[in-house]
């Protein structure tokens, strides 16, 4: 992976980005020169571009950023193949099959998600649930009551109206930020009794999560530790791989919990915003590994990113492997 390493030439220090390239049997280190003193992130950004492309040009593979910590050559070799993958499986489709095939996508992330957080819907109520969406929306507008409807099919109309509005930013490819944040929250938490003060704000009480001991930040924290993520993000978007940068940010998101509800739904939603920002496919966390998820998001919480990044990679991976 590319890295800053530091040469002495008659006792001074120089700084270069270097890159294991395999050239046949042999590997060997391509390198450009940073100068005598380390750059900051906006100058090192712009070389690694340069770079990156160079080396791309000459038929390199599996370059990661040089802030990636996690993932190997090999790893991003792998993601890069399970790109292609998906494209290729997705030019294969007529408009028709297309469409099928990203409404099963859809459904299948908003069960699993919903279902990680506790709902009893199967794929097919949240898919005759969300076949129905824009008629239900039709008459709320109107102030018609929708009889029949408890919450856990509200909150599948709600997740399937963030990723509308997901699709939407993602077409503008416009960038994560702190408003989007809230507006997406806003929409995943609308018409569910008894959260209507939590809707799309930070939360204003302090929470804990039943059967965990770890302790989130006090409430008054919250608004400047989203401000940090959001830099955080802002700062390494373009040093990180964007699968660990997902990851990482899916993690740093959980840990401050900065909502009253629906974090762990705004977790995997700003994920997959994050990924397919950076040209990686969409990404389901399934629920049947709901065990091995949650173990990695308590390692998170002391800040042992490496098992989500591992496990998020691994999924990429896996699901665009054999597309059918």
């Amino acid at each position: 992976m590319s890295h800053i390493t530091a040469r002495k030439v008659k006792g001074k220090k120089y700084y270069y980005l270097e890159e294991s390239v395999k050239r046949g049997a042999k590997w060997v280190k391509e390198s450009v020169y940073l100068g005598a003193k380390q750059p900051d992130n906006e100058e090192l950004s712009e070389v690694f571009q340069e770079f990156r492309q160079r080396l791309i040009n000459n038929g390199v593979r599996g370059i990661t950023a040089p802030f990636t910590e996690f993932l190997t050559h090999i790893v991003a070799i792998k993601i890069e193949d399970a790109i292609k993958n998906k494209a290729t499986f997705l030019r294969s489709l007529s408009a028709t099959q297309k469409i099928d095939f990203m409404k099963r996508e859809r459904i299948t992330f908003i069960t699993d998600s919903n279902a990680i957080e506790g709902s009893t819907l199967d794929y097919w109520l949240t898919e005759r649930i969300v076949a129905d969406q824009k008629r239900i929306e039709r008459l709320q507008k109107r102030g018609v009551a929708i009889t029949n409807m408890d919450r856990e099919e509200q909150e599948a109309l709600n997740l399937s109206g963030c990723l509308d509005i997901y699709e939407t930013f993602l077409a503008h490819q416009k960038d994560l930020s702190l408003k989007m944040v809230l507006q997406f929250h806003c929409i995943l938490l609308s018409k569910i009794d008894g959260y209507e003060q939590y809707c799309g704000v930070w939360r204003p009480v302090n929470v804990r999560i039943r059967g965990s001991d770890h302790v989130f930040p006090h409430y008054k924290e919250v608004p400047e530790l989203m401000e940090g993520l959001i830099a955080w993000y802002n700062e390494n978007k373009t040093l990180v791989h964007p699968a660990e940068l997902a990851a990482k940010f899916h993690t740093k998101f959980t840990t401050i919990h900065p909502f009253a509800d629906g974090n762990g739904r705004m977790a995997r939603l700003l994920m997959n915003y994050i990924l397919q920002l950076n040209g990686l496919p969409f990404t389901n966390i399934p629920l049947r590994k709901r065990g091995p998820y949650m173990k990695t998001q308590a390692a998170g919480s002391s800040e042992n990113y490496k098992p989500f990044v591992l496990f998020l990679a691994n999924e990429i991976v896996k699901q665009n492997k054999k597309l059918k």
